[in-house]
Order: structure tokens, then C-alpha cells, then sequence
């Protein structure tokens, strides 16, 4: 399954959550391998950020990635408050919210991606 782009390319890594399931990726492949193990992603679109902390959606039925959303801009609380409330938090970690303004924005969203990996 091959992933196409529309316009342009978003800056990885990325965090995309389908279905409250948070995954993270640092390469296209990687999210091709990602979205391998969800069979249900293809008849949907799914919203994601990237690094810059632009917001992004991903058509499964077309396999395409495109800027094209209503969601462009994502602060660093929705990013902590997305990754604490995942459905897939197996381990019960979680992400300070305290501490959210005193980090630059790319800081933070490694650090999660860095965890979800």
C-alpha cells in the first residue's frame, strides 16, 4: 500500500490518531507500517499533526495525505491532551500538562512521539 501526497509534504514525524488509537512515525514507511495493522482505516479519514505542529487528514479510501483540513493549527496542549487520553495507553503513561508552556513545541511533540513509539 503506497501512500501518495496531495500538494506537498508534511514534515515528520507525525502523530495520527485513528479511532482514539494514537500511532507515530517518523518516515512515510513507517506509517505505511503503521497503518498496516488497522484494517478499518480505509473507508475514513483521519486527522494528524505534524512536527511544525500543522495540521494534516489522511483518506484512507484514496491513500492520499493532503493540508486540506479544518484542523491547521494544533497547540501543545491538544497534542499532550490527545496522548493522555489514547486508547491505546497500555502502560497508564502519561504526559505532564504542568510543565506545557515552559517547552517549545517540537520539544514536546518528540518527546510523545518518542513514548508512542
Amino acid at each position: 500500500m503506497e501512500i501518495t501526497y496531495f500538494f506537498r509534504k508534511p514534515k515528520f514525524p507525525i502523530i495520527c490518531e485513528i479511532d482514539g488509537y494514537l500511532i507515530a512515525t517518523k518516515s512515510k514507511r513507517g506509517f505505511e507500517k503503521q497503518l498496516s495493522r488497522f484494517e478499518v482505516f480505509r473507508k475514513r479519514q483521519y486527522n494528524f499533526v505534524d512536527i511544525s505542529g500543522e495540521g494534516w487528514v489522511f483518506h484512507g479510501e484514496q491513500m492520499v495525505i493532503s493540508p486540506m483540513t479544518f484542523k491547521k493549527r494544533w497547540t501543545k496542549k491538544e497534542i499532550v491532551r490527545m496522548f493522555n487520553k489514547r486508547e491505546n495507553n497500555f502502560d497508564g503513561a502519561t504526559y505532564s500538562e504542568k510543565s506545557v508552556s515552559a517547552k517549545r513545541f517540537d520539544r514536546i511533540f518528540r518527546e510523545i512521539v518518542d513514548l508512542l513509539i
